[in-house]
């Protein structure tokens, strides 16, 4: 009994010392809420006093500067006669720059934008359903406009405006538009703390600028209590209330400008201002009840310990027992958690020979540099291609490095680029560096900046292509786009010319047989005639030159085509120039025009002789090599070709000038001695028989052309023995001759050449009148026709008429071999210019054909 009336007293002493030391902080705790209340009430008046001098300076400025724009237009004469100007644009913006206000504009009396600083010229927008422009409509002079969304700019803005009147009343407005947060203090704001809202309100409470306000906010006013408590001008008020903007209960101060019909708020979250005291009361409750707790528990441990002695035994043996288990359950945390790391480390090794790997294989030039320019790390695939080592160029300068020792400028172009992209800007160019054994490779170089989590460049990686072959392809491609350019326009000119000599070739046989016998006329005559062949065989070079000339391919023997022609070879040579023939036997034929091809290595025996004005030796083999042989010519299809080369001693040709060498109309031989066609026209021989035109050529050594030719599946065609003089044919009947050609020139000397030979032509311009003369002239007893017409072509005339008038003999003469393989063999022909002799041996195999009823052979 004793002990239970000691341990009540006990109890009741540590009971009333708790309470009183509850009481006491309690007590302390509630002063110092109102403290932090009164303390934030002060700054809030503070920061509103604040704030309404510098609306009230922001104000004033942007009157002023309406004020200013509004004498500025009324010299201009009006809205209207500014619309648009650059000048006002301008002076706008510069305004702008020197104000508080962020936009500036000018409206017309329809509400449509004449100029503002934020583009010119104006947008084609209409403002007069804003409140502010009917306001002024309406005879406002000056309005503080409630915050709006800008339909120019897309953001939410706070406008001031003051109305322009003219001569003839309201001319428009003029607008100063700020951003909703142009009056903050972030000073001021750090001192209150986070949640610190300023706010710009009209009269009736509609907002016109708030701080972090959203589109969605526009139409929002404030509370009528607030209003209601707000005070007259110069006075403060503090409210607590619920935001409209974010629903949060806040402590306000409100002051009204005395010259504007505005109010300005400072506020804060009530919960923002009172969460140190709130700290403070957890921080005590915590406190007093660990004391409370603590004194408690040591109470009642003390007045039971007597009691409890065994009890407090066991529970001792069972924490010791529960801590031996948790340092159990500990260590094999940890020993997991070991396990967990020496995977995860693993597995992060495991990542890095991934990457090393995939780093070291590409084909691309990969490294990582220091921002400095310092070489941290290049992939093997560039060390490989510099032939040098990691510890040559690892951790030094990367221009230092043998990449890039071609200049100083290369170097120097390097340096600055990565100045470049440590400063965060990405560089890519094209340049030449320099691999092992001096190699020249052209890469595409770039430089990309990495940057760490704050946004600063931690590293850069250089990386670059190899686009050497690249470039040689579209060298290349470049090349043969020019020269097929080039082939066409030379074709249709020689087309041209050959109707020309035709005319002028045709003119001159008839005029031979029509001149009295006068030797001083003929050779004038004869001059003429030459110099016309002479065109005609230029135009033969120019076909061949634009593979346009007519080809008749056949296996040829090229050891026999060279003994054939070897005593014109060596006459064409002359004195002083030796040909040596290497001919082995058992080669097979090439398939070529033999008759194109004489005349070809007739061009490259020329060409030799010129070379060598004091002599030497010209040497002229044949081999048969396969299509991916070194040297071989560009483009040619795989399989076997034969080879015939011509070398020669003379003074050989210099990289530029070999490089140019079968450019048409190209030559080092001076005037008058050489057209420069002749490689040209033995390149496109070659190319158009399915091969090509090989040159090599040292200063001082000589020559060597080589052209490949295919070889040829069939036995060479032998030569035809020598036949019989045929007997004089006697001259075919008169005929009625249907000429069409849309050249008036060749027309009439065709005309003039088969009167000559007394028939009868008959001239039309077309084959669509030729058609027409058909069907209305029967006595036509055959058709000479060219090709290359406007509408129907000289081909698709002779095959209609094949199908209507099988019976009509019709020829074809065409200025070259524009025609599509095998599309008119069985189509007569006679290439222009052709001679009168030409013409009536044709019109002699059409009456023979006419006569027997079988086609006459193409010519």
């Amino acid at each position: 009994m004793p002990n239970d009336r000691i341990r009540l007293l006990i109890l009741s002493a540590v009971l009333f010392v708790l309470a009183a030391m509850v009481g006491l902080r309690a007590s302390f705790l509630m002063e110092e809420r109102e403290t932090v209340l009164l303390r934030a009430e002060s700054a809030l008046r503070d920061m509103a006093r604040v704030t309404e001098e510098h609306v009230s300076r922001v104000f004033e400025t942007s009157d002023l500067v309406a004020d200013y724009i509004a004498d500025r237009v009324a010299q201009a004469g009006g809205a209207a006669r500014i619309h648009g100007d650059p000048a006002m644009h301008h002076w706008l913006r510069d305004l702008s720059q020197r104000m508080a206000g962020d936009y500036l504009m000018i409206v017309d009396a329809a509400g449509r934008p004449v100029s503002l600083t934020a583009q010119n010229p104006p947008p084609a927008v209409d403002l007069s359903d804003r409140r502010w422009f009917r306001i002024h409509a309406a005879g406002e002079e000056r309005h503080v406009g409630e915050a709006l969304h800008s339909r120019i700019t897309d953001e939410v803005l706070f406008t001031y405006s003051r109305a322009l009147r003219g001569g003839v009343g309201f001319d428009g407005a003029v607008q100063v538009a700020m951003r909703t947060g142009f009056f903050q203090r972030e000073a001021l704001l750090a001192e209150l703390g986070s949640g610190t809202a300023l706010g710009l309100f009209d009269a009736e409470g509609r907002v016109l600028a708030r701080t972090g306000l959203r589109p969605d906010q526009l139409d929002t006013r404030l509370p009528a209590q607030v209003l209601r408590a707000a005070p007259g001008p110069g006075g403060v008020a503090i409210a607590t209330f619920v935001s409209p903007f974010d629903g949060v209960e806040r402590l306000a101060a409100t002051r009204r400008l005395e010259d504007w019909p505005v109010l300005v708020s400072a506020s804060i979250p009530k919960a923002a201002v009172l969460a140190g005291w709130w700290r403070a009361v957890w921080w005590s409750v915590a406190l007093l009840g660990g004391i409370a707790t603590a004194a408690l528990l040591a109470t009642f441990q003390a007045l039971r310990m007597m009691r409890r002695e065994a009890g407090v035994r066991a529970e001792l043996a069972a924490a010791n027992s529960a801590l031996r288990a948790g340092a159990a359950a500990l260590e094999t945390r940890v020993a997991e958690r070991t396990r967990d790391l020496a995977a995860a480390r693993d597995e992060l090794a495991e990542r890095e020979r991934r990457f090393r790997a995939i780093f070291d294989s590409t084909f691309q030039f990969v490294g990582l540099l220091a921002p400095d320019g310092t070489l941290l790390e290049a992939n093997e695939t560039a060390l490989a291609f510099g032939g040098f080592g990691r510890e040559e160029v690892i951790g030094r300068p990367f221009w230092e490095a043998r990449w890039w020792d071609t200049d100083e400028a290369t170097r120097q172009r390097l340096r600055d680029a990565i100045a470049a992209a440590a400063a965060g800007r990405p560089q890519r160019y094209e340049v030449v560096v320099r691999g092992a054994g001096d190699v020249l490779a052209t890469i595409d170089f770039s430089l990309k900046p990495i940057r760490d989590a704050d946004g600063r460049v931690v590293l850069l990686v250089p990386e670059g292509h190899d686009v050497t072959d690249l470039k040689a392809a579209e060298a290349r491609l470049r090349e043969a786009q020019k020269t097929e350019m080039l082939g066409q326009l030379t074709g249709g000119v020689a087309h041209d010319f050959n109707n020309l000599l035709m005319a002028v070739l045709g003119n001159l046989a008839l005029l031979r047989k029509r001149m009295p016998e006068d030797p001083r006329l003929l050779r004038l005559l004869d001059g003429a005639q030459q110099g016309a062949e002479r065109g005609a065989a230029l135009t033969q070079r120019l076909l061949a030159f634009a593979r346009r000339q007519e080809l008749r391919p056949e296996p040829v023997d090229l050891p026999g085509l060279l003994d054939g022609v070897r005593s014109l070879l060596e006459r064409s040579a002359g004195a002083g120039i030796r040909l040596r023939f290497d001919l082995p036997a058992g080669l097979a034929p090439a398939m070529a025009d033999a008759n194109q091809l004489e005349l070809a290595l007739l061009n490259l025996v020329v060409n030799a002789r010129d070379a060598m004005p004091d002599g030497g030796e010209v040497a002229i083999t044949v081999a048969e090599r396969l299509s991916s042989c070194p040297g071989a010519p560009p483009g040619l299809l795989p399989g076997p070709y034969l080879v015939l080369s011509v070398r020669d001693s003379g003074t050989g040709m210099d990289e530029a000038t070999l490089a140019r060498a079968t450019e048409p109309f190209f030559t080092t031989k001076g005037p008058g001695r050489g057209s420069g066609l002749g490689l040209s026209m033995v390149q496109g021989l070659a190319q158009q028989s399915g091969g090509g035109l090989a040159l090599r050529s040292t200063p001082g050594e000589g020559t060597v052309v080589e052209i490949w030719l295919p070889r040829a599946a069939g036995r060479p065609v032998g030569a035809a023995p020598a036949a019989a003089p045929e007997p004089p044919r006697p001259q075919a009947p008169p005929r009625r001759v249907l000429v069409v050609d849309d050249d008036p020139l060749v027309a009439a000397g065709t005309a003039l050449m088969l009167e000559d030979l007394g028939h009868r032509p008959v001239v039309v311009a077309s084959a669509a009148e030729a058609l027409l003369t058909l069907a209305g002239d029967p006595r036509i007893d055959m058709v000479l026709t060219d090709h290359a017409m406007p509408g129907m072509t000289g081909l698709e005339l002779a095959e209609r008429l094949r199908r209507e008038r099988p019976d009509l003999p019709v020829a074809l003469a065409t200025g070259y071999a524009d025609l599509a393989a095998g599309t008119s063999s069985w189509l007569p022909r006679l290439n222009k210019p052709y001679r009168q002799e030409d013409l009536a041996g044709m019109i002699a195999r059409l009456s023979r054909q006419d006569a027997a009823g079988v086609p006459a052979k193409a010519q």
